[in-house]
């Protein structure tokens, strides 16, 4: 795919900017395109290296399908362990905007809560700010950090656009708990309200406005390093129809 663009590269590692509409890896689709698909063709010798897995060749992490943004590939199993460690310790930080429906409360805010499989909807997640519902295997705590960054106005409703930060990295987390905080993401139509539905409609956004801007890293050399993406087309589009407030 042309449209996925390399950012850096190292012979350990690829910095990438994800686009919309394209999986991570293979999933229950096992017949689309994905971003391992791509790293292989790029660079078919890494096929022949002792990868754990053969489905996640190079994935170090991931991101939604419907989320565009910066990722890390590894062209090598033991770059793959370096930088899964340093996710595992949280010791990555990763950065989105994110445009949402309503206002939030306060500039600043941590959002900490209980994500866990949505039984009522598999393919969701549900948050529990006070949980003891759960079995205790299946709680997870996790930390979603948001700054405001713009107020707009669009059709006589409030939209704000956030910088996030993810503490830990959960299944849907940000777009799970922005919506446990009446603040759901425009463009998103499953965690999501009615008056957001028809507002995301009225802006012709086909995807969820939530885009992986920044990760700050420590490389194999022992630098700690940062890259960035800029907001893509389609979501400055949608920017560009709002009335700055």
């Amino acid at each position: 795919m042309d449209n996925i663009k390399i950012l850096h590269e190292t012979d350990d590692y690829l910095v990438i900017s994800k686009p919309v509409d394209i999986a991570v890896h293979p999933g229950a689709d096992r017949e689309s395109y994905t971003i391992k698909d791509w790293l292989c063709d790029q660079y078919p010798k890494i096929t022949t290296l002792p990868w754990k897995s053969r489905d996640r060749i190079g994935i170090i992490h991931r991101l939604d399908k419907d989320t565009s943004g910066i990722m890390l590939l590894a062209k090598n199993p033991q770059t793959l362990d370096f930088f899964q460690d340093q996710f595992r310790q949280r010791a990555v930080d990763k950065y989105y905007w994110t445009l949402v429906f309503g206002q939030p409360t306060s500039d600043h805010k941590i959002i900490h809560g209980f994500i866990s499989a949505n039984p009522k909807n598999r393919k969701t997640q549900k948050v529990e700010m006070i949980d003891f519902g759960l079995d205790e295997r299946e709680r997870k705590t996790t930390g979603t950090e948001y700054w405001k960054k713009q107020s707009y106005e669009f059709d006589k409703q409030d939209l704000t656009l956030l910088e996030v930060k993810i503490l830990t990295g959960r299944k849907h987390q940000i777009r799970a708990h922005l919506k446990h905080e009446n603040l759901p993401v425009i463009g998103d139509f499953t965690y999501t309200t009615k008056p957001n539905k028809r507002l995301s409609k009225k802006l012709g956004l086909a995807r969820q406005f939530l885009h992986a801007y920044k990760i700050g890293i420590t490389d194999p050399s022992g630098k700690r390093v940062t890259f960035e993406d800029k907001l893509p087309s389609d979501l400055e589009n949608v920017l560009n129809k709002l009335n700055v407030v």
